[in-house]
């Protein structure tokens, strides 16, 4: 029971926000004989939130094995927990390099890397984890919401150009308002380089001369009464992954309008 806790703690407990650790009154410590005492007490001390204490007798694991996986493993899990991501990835790194599909291990990366602000890189080692257990449904929410999360960037001086034209109408079909703009910006991930390979794949890639296009139109519909910003976007797990985004000058609209967005992107 103590084993199955301090598993779940430190692969999955973390998954989704890293624990603040708050001063707490100083309690003794037992000692411990040997390497099965030693990773009881250290189970018990995370059941306890005890991180710092619990990384003692990890220690004290790893001076008689320095091998020792398990051991290396939550001593990752505990670092990340106590904002000391760039340890935790070392530590991580050594085991992956005896194992390199321990599950926990990658989780434990994955999410300190995220907090490092290593998106592509954190994204890559979520992406590791769904190849070894594709049916991994926490990680692959995890892994969405790091992209939603990852921050875009300029297509200016990048392989990509994007063009927006934006309609609007009335009920009637008149013509109320049209701008365009070339303001933006794209995820710059692997994602985005496989999601285009896929569109290729499905036909809806065109060749012109040495430069892919990808053209769409897409109703739009604003949360508010304006448009200042246009995304071409995927739903993934409850998570909006912004691919591109465009910015326009801003357009006030009635509720009764209709509008649409042509995109065209082409790829060097």
């Amino acid at each position: 029971m103590i084993k199955s806790l301090f598993t779940v703690i430190i692969c999955l407990g973390i998954l989704f926000s890293i624990q603040t650790v708050y001063a707490q009154e100083e309690l003794s410590l037992p000692e411990g004989k040997n390497i099965k005492e030693w990773e009881s007490i250290s189970a018990a001390l995370v059941a306890e939130k005890r991180f710092s204490e619990a990384i003692i007798y990890l220690d004290k694991i790893l001076e008689q094995e320095p091998d020792n996986l398990k051991a290396l493993s939550n001593k990752a899990g505990l670092l990340a927990q106590l904002g000391n991501f760039s340890k935790s990835v070392s530590i991580s790194n050594k085991v992956l390099d005896l194992d390199p599909n321990r599950i926990s291990t990658l989780t434990n990366k994955a999410i300190a890397l995220k907090m490092m602000k290593e998106y592509e890189e954190s994204f890559i080692t979520f992406s590791k984890i769904m190849i070894i257990d594709p049916n991994n449904e926490k990680i692959e929410k995890a892994r969405a919401e790091l992209l939603s999360g990852t921050p875009t960037v300029p297509t200016k001086n990048s392989k990509y150009e994007v063009h927006a034209l934006v309609t609007i109408r009335d009920t009637n079909g008149n013509l109320i308002a049209t701008t365009e703009s070339t303001n933006a910006r794209y995820l710059p991930s692997i994602f985005t380089e496989k999601w285009w390979e896929k569109l290729g794949f499905d036909g809806n890639i065109k060749q012109l001369e040495n430069k892919e296009i990808f053209s769409i139109t897409n109703p739009l519909i604003p949360v508010d009464d304006y448009i200042g910003l246009l995304t071409l976007e995927r739903q993934m797990q409850g998570y909006n992954v912004h691919i591109f985004e465009v910015f326009i000058p801003m357009i006030e609209m009635e509720k009764t309008d209709i509008a649409n967005v042509q995109w065209t992107i082409l790829k060097k």
